[in-house]
């Protein structure tokens, strides 16, 4: 999603308060399958300052592909670090914590290794017994929907913005046609990673509507950007980790992992929730998410323009001002 991440600038900063890249290791991390990654490290940076009491702290994942570093880059003005301590978490598999390309015999993993391996550095490394909120975007909003099921007592408000509970049909079809590209590729590793070439080309059709590239782009640049965008995934972007988040998205579906189906998850979550869908994503599909909040009468904010996956950030003052009363 990185091309068009530079849209998302909800963070609120300063230089002052920014801690460097740290990483904490759990020796033994159990994958729900039962693997163990030994050494497991996650990456992860803090802003602001942690209260005595411990109670003003917010967790924010990583979407797919996506490094905390992105979450800083390209930060606005919406989580006030004079009042929250924030953690941006590097989501197990991006190239930074653990993940196929820094780590041998790297299992598959799923949205809930994900999510306990954050609970884990909230509790084991920085001594966090609950949370203000957990939110995130995409697979980050993805990690937000599962640590209600995963964690419903350890957090007072969640917010998983164009993210969903489970995978529909349309999301299974992109994420398995993007592996399914590299897999074809063959074995060499030269050969995987210029697939990424097509990858991106696949991935941007998605990102956002017909309707916002024929407003946005214009047709005699077209050779122009789709080689430079190519190239760009093939820099940026390592072909095992890409495979490796795609697998743990394709396990996501919160009722199949809690065992709870949608009829009974009003009695099982605990955290006021915010859900944020952009009505015309064409990457994850708001259906199982809008299902979601009206079933659990949540907090539901809809994003309606023609950007798609990427209306967060043309959007972003709507989202920004929703985002700021429900914290608040």
């Amino acid at each position: 999603m990185k091309r068009f991440l530079i849209f998302f600038y909800f963070i609120a900063v300063s230089a002052s308060a920014q801690d460097p890249l740290k990483v904490y290791t759990i020796p033994a991390f159990k994958t729900q399958a039962g693997k163990t990654i030994a050494n497991c490290k996650l990456a992860y940076r803090t802003f602001g300052r942690l209260n005595t009491s411990k109670s003003n702290a917010i967790l924010w994942p990583t979407w797919f592909g996506g490094k905390s570093q992105n979450l800083i880059n390209h930060a606005g003005s919406t989580i006030d670090t004079t009042r929250f301590y924030l953690i941006l978490v590097d989501a197990l598999g991006n190239g930074v914590s653990s993940s196929p390309s820094n780590t041998a015999d790297f299992p598959d993993i799923t949205i809930r290794d994900m999510v306990n391996a954050e609970h884990a550095l909230v509790t084991q490394k920085l001594g966090i017994n609950h949370l203000t909120a957990v939110m995130g975007i995409s697979m980050g909003g993805m990690q937000a929907f599962e640590w209600l099921t995963a964690y419903p007592d350890f957090m007072d408000k969640v917010i998983p913005i164009v993210g969903t509970p489970r995978q529909s049909y349309y999301d299974l079809l992109l994420w398995k046609t993007e592996w399914n590209i590299i897999e074809q590729a063959g074995q060499k590793p030269e050969d995987r990673k210029n697939a990424m070439r097509l990858v991106a080309a696949v991935h941007n059709l998605n990102l956002a509507t017909p309707d916002y590239y024929v407003r946005t782009e214009k047709a005699e640049n077209a050779d122009q950007k789709i080689q430079k965008m190519g190239d760009d995934y093939i820099k940026n972007n390592d072909p095992e980790n890409w495979i490796c988040q795609i697998k743990a998205m394709l396990s996501q579906n919160i009722y199949r992992t809690s065992g709870i189906p949608l009829s009974e998850m009003r009695n099982y979550v605990k955290a006021r929730v915010l859900v944020v869908v952009a009505t015309r994503d064409e990457m994850v599909n708001p259906a199982a998410a809008i299902e979601f909040a009206k079933a659990l009468n949540t907090e539901y904010l809809e994003l309606t323009g023609d950007c798609g996956h990427i209306a967060t950030g043309c959007e972003g003052e709507k989202l920004k001002n929703a985002l700021k009363a429900f914290l608040n």
